[in-house]
């Protein structure tokens, strides 16, 4: 494998993890790629010789530990970590599971500071290094039925602020990009099952149009290259205008 700087992207198989991963392969980074959807991933990369699939379910957030035991069998330091893996979750205040917020906050939120810490105590950061984390645009603006699937957000971006000293001291940048509407496999579905006037409806919050799953992937490249070597700590909200939006 003719590469030398080594990325993990999670939530591979789908969306924007996908399209991240395939961005960082064209630009020359070895990829290790994780989702619990192994077919996926194969169909995905499978021919793709800089690129290692490791199947996993981060939401066993018990087994983190072997996770990154593994990516270090394969690779001896990473250069970047993204975060994509995600589970969304739709209910009113009043009808919230516990078991279910348990099992949104392992996977949203749980899982990837607990790759961080383990690739920090494995001392597998390379350095000058970066993590990206993402988050969404429900973290700062209202939505019914969004009270958990935000709060999952919110909680890494506060995780991405005051994470961003202590890893600086290790030459490690974190920041987080908390895109709008974006056209992923799951939200065409959503998009599909809506009547014309609704789909009208959202599309005019969006003054540049809804995004695509490469918009957030270009900007993430950013903050995983050299470039943004300068940035820490910081969120990035990619919405297309929308909330700047008139009312």
């Amino acid at each position: 494998m003719m590469v030398s700087k080594w990325v993990i992207v999670s939530g591979a198989s789908s969306g924007i993890g996908n399209r991240t991963a395939h961005t960082l392969l064209d630009e020359g980074y070895g990829v290790i790629v994780s989702s619990r959807n192994e077919e996926k991933l194969r169909q995905s990369f499978g021919d793709n010789e800089n690129c290692i699939i490791i199947p996993w379910d981060l939401s066993q957030v018990e087994t983190i530990g072997d996770y990154v035991e593994k990516v270090k069998a394969k690779v001896e330091k990473v250069h970047a970590f993204v975060h994509s893996a995600g589970m969304d979750y739709t209910t009113s205040v009043g009808r919230i599971k516990l078991e279910k917020m348990t099992d949104i906050f392992g996977l949203n939120t749980f899982a990837p500071i607990m790759i961080i810490k383990e690739l920090v105590r494995k001392k597998m950061f390379a350095e000058d290094s970066s993590v990206v984390l993402i988050s969404s645009l429900s973290a700062h603006e209202g939505a019914y039925g969004k009270t958990i699937y935000a709060s999952t957000k919110a909680a890494n971006e506060g995780f991405v602020t005051t994470a961003a000293p202590e890893l600086a001291e290790k030459k490690i940048r974190i920041n987080a990009v908390a895109p709008g509407l974006v056209m992923t496999e799951m939200v065409q579905k959503n998009m599909d099952s809506i009547s014309q006037e609704q789909r009208e409806k959202l599309e005019e919050g969006y003054r540049f149009g809804l995004g695509e799953t490469q918009d957030v992937a270009n900007l993430i490249s950013f903050l995983v290259s050299e470039k943004s070597r300068w940035i820490t700590g910081q969120t990035y909200i990619i919405d297309g205008g929308h909330l700047n939006r008139k009312c």
